[in-house]
């Protein structure tokens, strides 16, 4: 079947104008859509395949050995539509399992990762109806858009534990976006990593190898290469800490010396010991988060989990 990409040109966020606010706030933030530039998207891809980082290698191995379950909580499910899709790796496996559907939407705000996808899935799967579409679906348009009428049953599918990214107040916001935005009968796949020993999280976030540095610490280089920052070399280390009292791993960027930055004319003074908070990551229970998905208007949630139950698949019920 022919390809379609739509491409709705998604507002870009104005990293300068962001950088000054955040700057501006105490305390100092940067938020987290800014490390995927193109050093910071390389970064991350090296960062999923770390030993020590198991959300992607967990999540993974739940969507290749729980296929056949998979595949019965797809049955009745003619549509997937994937939020954050990327490059479609984890929808070539997700697809390999949905033996049942017609058609399958990416959603991503990366034109360049739905080029690469649909290259890739529309070879594969010849006979499916592979679609995609450029836009921010944190976008409140395109939620209310998917609310319309639609033929046969749809699968709302969420991977990668971006819920976690999200402030609970926020997440549980967007969760009530997705059911509104579908049809009863229809069902959401969504992926959460869940609550284990802090010591196990924290090594996923200051590997041995130290590419969660330079991952976090190439939000210095931007502001240095694109904003002209007057930033001293060594003046940030990063820094990554299980705060389990939130239930969140939280990255910032740890001042190591007394400072004056200048950035679009103007300055901001740093002392040693001061932080830009640059992501917080929230794990959950399976109990907390079903509890979730209920508030949000979700009926019965069934739950998968990988083998040292690290991360969890919810398939929820609308």
């Amino acid at each position: 079947m022919p390809k379609k990409l739509v491409n709705r040109n998604p507002a870009v966020s104005d990293f300068r104008a962001e950088v000054l606010l955040g700057m501006e706030k105490q305390p100092r933030s940067i938020s987290p859509k800014f490390f995927y530039d193109s050093e910071g998207s390389r970064l991350f891809d090296e960062i999923t395949r770390l030993p020590e980082y198991y959300p992607t290698e967990s999540e993974i191995s739940i969507l290749r050995e729980k296929c056949s379950e998979l595949n019965q909580l797809s049955m009745g499910s003619e549509e997937g539509i994937e939020l954050g899709s990327g490059n479609g790796k984890k929808a070539a496996i997700l697809l390999d399992c949905f033996g049942k559907m017609n058609s399958y939407i990416l959603v991503d705000i990366s034109i360049t990762a739905l080029e690469e996808a649909m290259d890739s899935l529309s070879s594969k799967f010849s006979n499916m109806d592979i679609s995609a579409i450029c836009v921010d679906y944190r976008d409140g348009k395109f939620m209310k858009q998917m609310e319309m009428q639609h033929p046969g049953k749809r699968m709302l599918i969420f991977l990668g534990s971006t819920i976690g990214n999200m402030e609970p107040e926020e997440a549980m916001e967007f969760l009530k976006e997705c059911r509104n935005s579908m049809m009863d009968g229809d069902r959401f796949l969504v992926g959460v990593d869940m609550k284990k020993d802090p010591e196990i999280i924290e090594k996923a976030y200051n590997d041995s190898s130290g590419v969660t540095a330079k991952f976090n610490l190439n939000l210095v280089e931007r502001m240095r290469r694109e904003l002209g920052a007057e930033i001293p070399e060594n003046a940030f280390t990063h820094m990554a800490y299980y705060n389990e009292g939130k239930g969140r791993i939280e990255m910032h960027l740890l001042c190591t010396m007394d400072f004056s930055m200048k950035v679009a004319g103007k300055e901001f003074i740093f002392r040693k010991g001061e932080t830009i908070h640059t992501e917080n990551s929230y794990k959950y229970s399976a109990e907390e988060f079903s509890g979730m998905l209920k508030k949000a208007g979700f009926t019965k949630n069934s739950y998968l989990t990988d083998s040292r139950k690290f991360y969890g698949l919810f398939v929820a019920d609308a």
